[in-house]
Parts: structure tokens; C-alpha cells; sequence
């Protein structure tokens, strides 16, 4: 006879599915013909798009686009000037079995971007792109299990519970950003627009009924060239943006987002005063998930006084997630360089490759400054400077990192350096557990349970009150009424009656 269980479920978001995929891609450029000869990379700025993401019934397919604007000093070293590149990509996951209902993740990133001067008048970049995706879909999960009450005298069953922190939402919504922002006065005049880059910063997650506000700002990092001046000028900006977003579930305990670009447009233009303003149009896709803690319940084992019990059992495996932790980085390095610095005009600083191992968080920064030398000539310098400090908790993942400090100094053949970063990082651990799938009772091969002492002596040694139960035909509420137990049994004599 098989025995049915009572259950109580509930639907929940798992992540079936996760793969992070690197590809290479190569593009060439030629100098316009408007524009000086290079004589010496400056430095390089990269951005990534997300253009699409199609699932497949062979898995999910991810388009985007890598643009690389190479910041160069002309080769009689009196003012800069740059090439931009731009290249379109795919990355191919392969996934068999992929539900058409499932929801596609994906954070693109440059790695790395290595740029040789072919000669004074071509350039080519080769960029090594990453694709971190996961992959959710929706299904049923039981939360609460038990034994009918009809399900028959002398069975008995260990209930176990653990706590997990499930996915109840996975979901996406488009992001607009339409502005214009005036350039600082006390600054030089922009002429030429070199490179921008989006950083969305994310503020505030609050859950009101099912709509999830999602407040912040977007950054927007601007490198441009002035008539004023013969060398980079480097400004920052920042608009707030909020977001309501309809997730479908009124609780909440934690939301991981991350906000990729799209597309944007950027445009140097004249206002009615005949200033210089900078107008923006920035489109991207905020990925979230929600996840909310819940209590399972389940059988993890059964057994009867009366008769034999076959059981199936079912390992299951979940992700715990925990909320945003962020951990600081520092450095502090006097770099070398070829000539004398009398002034630091730029500086161009970014977290290059990171990991996070053992505890041990590591990043490198790779710093680009140009700089006026003794002889009032330009110059430039390439350094990358390595970052260590302790990383926390074990399965910590790394989200998002942010330079908060940058600071130079010029001192001769050296300049000091000191450069903050913060990250931005979840706990990423695995609870199993294993619990009864099916229970069936063998009715024709019964015991006979007059053969049973009434009570039966033991010595316990290092059994549980459920085992010494299930061996003696007995449950742990008659051996608890019969003997006076402490929290600690071991070596003790225990009366084990005889339960029906």
C-alpha cells in the first residue's frame, strides 16, 4: 500500500541554468584624415552594450556591441587626439531541455582590451569579452509536507525543517534617461566628445504590495578635447532615475539588480545663452530578482511497528543568497616615470581583473595618466597597481565594484598614487537536504507483534531517540513518557516499551 502525503506548495523562480562564456574580437581602424599621426597611446576607454537576448529550443543566444575610443598623443607630443572602434558580437549558450517560459539573465563585461599601433595612421583593438548568465524558470515547490491522518496506526514519521532563501521573482523592465546637463563653468570648453561611460548606481529597493520601486542615479563619465587646451579633459555627471516594477509578489527579503546598457547617445550642443551643454540619451534593461526566506517542512524518514516500509528519498539543493555586503580596497604606489613630471593633467583609472578566493579579496587597477613633462611636452604612462585585503565570508560573489577615491601627486620621476575601490558582494551558499519521495507498506508480510517485548532494556551508546524507536518497535513519545531524559542520553539505561 502506498501512502500519499499531504502537501502544501508554493511557486518560486529556480536558477537552472548558469554559465559564464568569453569570447575574442578583433577590429582595425584607420586615423581620420582631419586628425594628427599617433605617436603614443594615451590610453583606451571601453563601454559594452546589451543589444538582445533570444531564447532558443538550443539555449540562449546574446548580442551586443564593444566600442573602444583610443586616447593618443600626436607625434610632436603637443596635444591629443583619439580613433574610435566599435564591433559587434554573439555569445551562443548552448542548453539542452531549455523551456521556452525561461527567463534569461546576462551581465556583459571587457575583460580586456589589447590595442596595437598597426602604424602612425591604424590602430587595431582585440577585445576579450565575458557573458555571466543564469537562467530561471518558474515551478511549483512543496514547502510543507505530512502523513494523512488515515494513513494508519503504528507508522510514524521524523519531520525536519531548514530555513531557505528562494527565488520569488525574476523579471526585467526597460530604463529611459533623456537630460541635459551644462559643463562646469570653471572648466575647459568642450570641442570633441572622446568617450563616455554609465555607471548606475543603485540606491533604494522598496516593495510596496507587488510594485518594487527601485530608485538611483546614473553617473555618466565624460573624456572630451577643448580648443582651450592640448590636453584631455575629464567630468562627471549624474541624474537620479526611479523605476516601478511590477514583480508580482507582495514579500520581499533581499533583490539583486543589475542594470546593463542598452544604447545611448551622446551629443556636445549650443544652449540658447551660447554655453556648452552635454545632451543624453541613455536606454538599458534593469534585471532583477527577489528573493524571500521560507521555512520547508518535510518527512525525512517513516517507519511502522506493524509492518515492513519501503522508501524512496529525493536529495534537493538550493542556492542561499544573502543580501548586498560591501567590502573596501585601498592602494598606496609611487609610479615611476620615464621623464620628469611638473603636472598631471588626466588620469584614467579602472578595476581590471578581480577575484575573490580563500577569504583573500584581490583586484588590479589599471591607472593611465597623462602628464606634462619638464620640457612642457606631453607624455603618458601605463601602470597597473594590485589591490589585496580581506574578503569576508567564504562564497562571497563579487556584484559590482566602484572607484570611490582617486588621487595623484607629482614628484619629479614619480607620481603618488592612492586609489579606493568599494564592492559590492553577495553570499552565494548551498543548502541540501534529503527527504522522502514515496512511502509504500508491505500489508502481506506483516509482523507479529506478539513476539515483541513489552519493554526491552537498553543501553544507549551513540543512538538517536528516533533510532532506538524505529529498532524496538517503540516512538519517541513512549520512550520520553517512560524514562526521565535529559538533553544528553549517551550511556544511559533506557526502558524502550513495546508501541503499537
Amino acid at each position: 500500500m502506498e501512502i500519499s502525503f499531504e502537501n502544501k506548495t508554493i511557486n518560486i523562480y529556480r536558477e537552472v541554468h548558469h554559465q559564464t562564456k568569453r569570447i575574442q574580437e578583433s577590429a582595425e581602424s584607420v586615423v581620420p584624415d582631419t586628425d594628427d599621426d599617433i605617436g603614443k597611446l594615451a590610453s583606451v576607454h571601453t563601454t559594452v552594450m546589451l543589444k538582445s537576448k533570444d531564447v532558443t529550443s538550443r539555449g540562449v543566444t546574446v548580442s551586443g556591441e564593444a566600442t573602444a575610443s583610443l586616447l593618443y598623443i600626436t607625434e610632436d607630443q603637443s596635444k591629443v587626439s583619439f580613433v574610435r572602434l566599435s564591433k559587434g558580437f554573439s555569445l551562443d549558450y548552448e542548453i539542452a531541455d531549455i523551456e521556452a517560459d525561461t527567463v534569461a539573465q546576462v551581465d556583459l563585461s571587457i575583460v580586456n582590451c589589447e590595442a596595437r599601433v598597426v602604424n602612425p595612421r591604424k590602430v587595431s583593438v582585440t577585445f576579450e569579452l565575458a557573458g555571466e548568465l543564469s537562467c530561471y524558470r518558474q515551478e511549483s515547490l512543496v514547502t510543507d509536507t505530512c502523513l494523512p491522518q488515515d494513513s494508519g496506526e503504528g507508522l510514524h514519521a521524523r519531520y525536519e525543517s531548514c530555513e531557505l532563501m528562494l527565488a520569488n521573482a525574476a523579471c526585467e523592465k526597460t530604463l529611459s534617461i533623456n537630460e541635459q546637463f551644462s559643463f562646469p563653468s570653471g572648466k575647459p570648453c568642450p570641442s570633441r566628445l572622446v568617450a563616455q561611460d554609465v555607471d548606475f548606481i543603485v540606491a533604494d529597493r522598496q516593495l510596496i504590495g507587488t510594485k518594487l520601486i527601485v530608485k538611483g542615479s546614473a553617473v555618466i563619465s565624460l573624456c572630451y578635447l577643448s580648443d582651450d587646451v592640448n590636453y584631455p579633459v575629464r567630468t562627471e555627471f549624474s541624474t537620479p532615475f526611479s523605476q516601478i516594477i511590477d514583480i508580482g509578489e507582495e514579500g520581499m527579503d533581499n533583490c539583486s539588480i543589475n542594470i546593463a546598457l542598452t544604447s545611448a547617445y551622446f551629443e556636445i550642443i549650443n544652449t540658447i545663452s551660447n554655453d556648452k551643454a552635454l545632451d543624453c540619451e541613455i536606454h538599458a534593461v534593469i534585471q532583477l530578482v527577489t528573493r524571500r526566506r521560507r521555512s520547508i517542512s518535510y518527512v525525512a524518514d517513516v517507519y511502522s511497528n506493524r509492518m515492513p516500509v519501503s522508501c524512496s528519498k529525493q536529495s534537493c539543493q538550493f542556492n542561499m543568497v544573502s543580501g548586498v555586503q560591501k567590502l573596501k580596497l585601498s592602494c598606496d604606489e609611487r609610479i615611476n616615470v620615464s621623464e620628469d613630471c611638473s603636472d598631471v593633467l588626466s588620469a584614467f583609472v579602472k578595476v581590471g581583473g578581480y577575484s575573490l578566493e580563500q577569504g583573500k579579496l584581490r583586484a588590479e587597477a589599471d591607472i593611465d595618466i597623462v602628464y606634462r613633462d619638464a620640457n612642457s611636452l606631453l607624455s603618458s604612462v601605463h601602470r597597473s597597481l594590485t589591490m589585496e585585503g580581506d574578503g569576508g565570508r567564504e562564497n562571497m560573489k563579487i556584484c559590482s565594484v566602484r572607484l570611490t577615491d582617486v588621487y595623484l601627486r607629482p614628484d619629479g620621476q614619480f607620481i603618488d598614487g592612492h586609489i579606493s575601490a568599494e564592492f559590492e558582494c553577495m553570499v552565494n551558499d548551498v543548502v541540501e537536504f534529503k527527504k522522502l519521495s514515496s512511502v509504500e507498506l508491505d500489508e502481506e508480510a506483516a509482523f507479529d507483534t506478539d513476539k515483541y517485548p513489552t519493554v526491552t532494556l537498553v543501553r544507549v551508546e551513540n543512538e538517536s531517540l528516533w533510532e532506538l524507536a524505529k529498532t524496538y518497535h517503540s516512538s519517541v513519545e513512549d520512550i520520553k513518557a517512560m524514562n526521565e531524559l535529559d538533553e544528553d542520553i549517551s550511556g544511559k539505561l533506557l526502558l524502550i516499551p513495546k508501541a503499537l
